[in-house]
Order: structure tokens, then C-alpha cells, then sequence
């Protein structure tokens, strides 16, 4: 599989099948494009392609009103377990605001990437002020000989799938509902870092990761969660907050992890949230603070752990 990171080094393509979109997130309907691409190339021996890009084209416009589901990297990697053979992963910049839709069809799908056939969503729209749009593939679909397919809305419990509903479920620490519409837990990345270690010394030692600015933060609250640790899967209670109990001032993503207390400091971890289990609260005191950890811990290991392994190791 070969990803590209701009259009003067994409080589020109013989024949592909074409699908585009910002797919952040990679949901579920986000896939039913990415699948309809892979199984078209395979059954007619062509080159599947995705074409997206590493920023959010809203942001172009105005810097960070938009937050990441997921990182480029883990969108590379999730378009790699899905077959896709190559990956046109460009920014969003001036040429993209500057290129008329005529010339993007036919200047990058139709003579770069040999676009046979092009798969898009029903509200899809490019080039410049968006006047790209499904009439105007159309038109060029006829005028140029590609087959184009426009997929349907995809639907959960009669909701349609979309990046920004599922960003606001997680804004609002629903995410077993985002679960849902993405297909796989929400999960945050980030380097362990020191902190004010107060959690080691009432028994309860954390994980601090360093937060990713572009990334959509849930909710403040208390979670469970699985760690993936060094190749290994634990589970842990995790605090998206302030810490006001002890004057806290500053959003801190810190994971009691159950079972473990090797040093990570350095390391990269990622947690997944499993469900959001109460609110943030400020306690009277240390003592009411580790009594309110000591019901999340037990809650965690009564539901995700009772007759199950503390850990299991990746399957690689």
C-alpha cells in the first residue's frame, strides 16, 4: 500500500477505483464507501484509492474550530486493515480553495489517478466554494466515461452517521453511543508525563498522558477504560478533569490502571474509553476522595474484570 502526502507526487495511476472524503473518524459510514471501493477493485482488477486529507478543510478557514476524531496516523492505519492499496493524504490548503471542479476530476481523478469509477456520499462537495458537487459529477461522469456511485445516507437507530454527531457524543461523554456509530471505542494516544504524583500517595498511583491539541477531548468525568500498555491490555479508571478536590486548575487525562505498577514515564499508552461512570466532583477531603476511587475501581473490576483475566496480551 503506498500513501501519498501531495499532489505533485501522486504517479499517475492506470486505472482505480476512486472514493473522497475528509473520513474522520472512519465510521460506519465512512466504511461502507471505503468497503464498496475495495471490493469494486478486486472484483475488476483495479487499484483502490482513498483520497483524503491530514487537516480538517474547516479549519483551513478557521484555525482549530474543528477537533480531530482521530489522528493521520491512526486513519493511515485503519485504511491499511481495510485493503485500501493507496492513500492520497494531502493537506487542505490554497490550491484546494483555488481549483475549479472541472479541473480536479478531470486534472487529479480522471488523468492522475485513472479514476474508472468514483464512489461518494450524497451531500459530497470539492474544489473551490464547493461547486463541485454530485450534478456536476455527473455531467463529467457522462462527458468522461467513469461509472460514479452515490452511497445513501448510513443509518443507526434511524440517526444518520456522521463525524460531527459523533463528536458531540463524545463532548458529552456518551461513548458507548459513539462506540456505536464509529464501530470501535474512542481512544486517546499520548506520552506519559510527570505530574503532582498525589495519586501514589493515597494508593491510587495515575498515568498523566500529554493531551493532543487537534483532538476531540470527552467529556469532564470519571471512565473506564482499557490501557494498552507495551503490547499488553489492562483496564483502569480514568479522570478527564481539573482535580478540584485538591485546587486542581489545569485538564488532565490521568488512568489509575488496575493490576500494574511498572514505571511508564516516557511511554506512549493508549486508553479506550469503555463507558463514563459519574461526574467530576470536589470531595471534603483526601479521605472521601479515596473512598469515592475505591467504589470506581471495584465497579470497573465487578464489570470488565469478575471472571475474566486482569490482562490479555495483543493479538499481533
Amino acid at each position: 500500500m503506498d500513501t501519498i502526502t501531495s499532489i505533485e507526487k501522486i504517479d499517475t495511476i492506470k486505472e482505480s477505483v476512486v472514493t473522497i472524503g475528509n473520513f474522520d473518524g472512519i465510521h460506519k459510514g465512512h466504511q461502507v464507501l471505503i468497503e464498496k471501493a475495495t471490493e469494486y477493485a478486486k472484483k475488476n482488477n483495479v487499484i483502490s484509492t482513498v483520497f483524503t486529507f491530514n487537516n480538517h478543510p474547516v479549519n483551513y478557514f478557521k484555525p482549530n474550530s474543528i477537533k480531530n476524531i482521530i489522528t493521520n496516523n491512526d486513519k493511515i492505519k485503519i485504511l491499511k486493515t481495510m485493503g485500501v492499496d493507496y492513500i492520497i493524504n494531502i493537506p487542505f490548503d490554497e490550491y484546494m480553495t483555488k481549483i475549479s471542479g472541472y479541473d480536479f476530476v478531470k486534472d487529479i481523478l480522471i488523468d492522475k489517478l485513472g479514476a474508472k469509477k468514483i464512489i461518494v456520499g450524497h451531500d459530497f462537495t470539492f474544489a473551490r466554494n464547493k461547486e463541485g458537487n454530485i450534478d456536476l459529477l455527473k455531467e463529467l461522469s457522462k462527458k468522461n466515461g467513469f461509472l460514479l456511485e452515490i452511497v445513501n445516507p448510513v443509518k443507526i437507530d434511524d440517526i444518520r452517521i456522521s463525524s460531527s454527531y459523533i463528536r458531540k457524543l463524545i463532548l458529552d461523554g456518551k461513548v458507548e453511543d459513539a462506540r456505536k456509530y464509529l464501530g470501535r471505542n474512542y481512544k486517546l494516544s499520548g506520552e506519559v508525563i510527570h505530574s503532582k504524583k498525589l495519586g501514589r500517595t493515597i494508593g491510587f498511583p495515575t498515568a498523566n498522558i500529554s493531551i493532543d491539541e487537534n483532538i476531540i477531548i470527552p467529556k469532564v468525568g470519571i471512565y473506564a477504560t482499557k490501557v494498552y500498555v507495551n503490547g499488553t491490555i489492562y483496564y483502569g479508571a480514568t479522570n478527564v478533569g481539573y482535580n478540584p478536590t485538591v485546587n486542581g486548575n489545569k485538564l488532565s487525562i490521568e488512568t489509575n490502571i488496575l493490576e500494574f505498577n511498572d514505571d511508564i514515564y516516557g511511554k506512549i499508552i493508549t486508553i479506550e474509553f469503555l463507558e463514563r461512570i459519574r461526574d467530576e466532583k470536589k470531595f471534603n477531603g483526601i479521605e472521601e476522595l479515596k473512598e469515592q476511587l475505591q467504589k470506581d475501581t471495584k465497579y470497573i473490576y465487578k464489570v470488565y474484570l469478575q471472571n475474566n483475566k486482569i490482562y490479555d496480551t495483543i493479538n499481533k
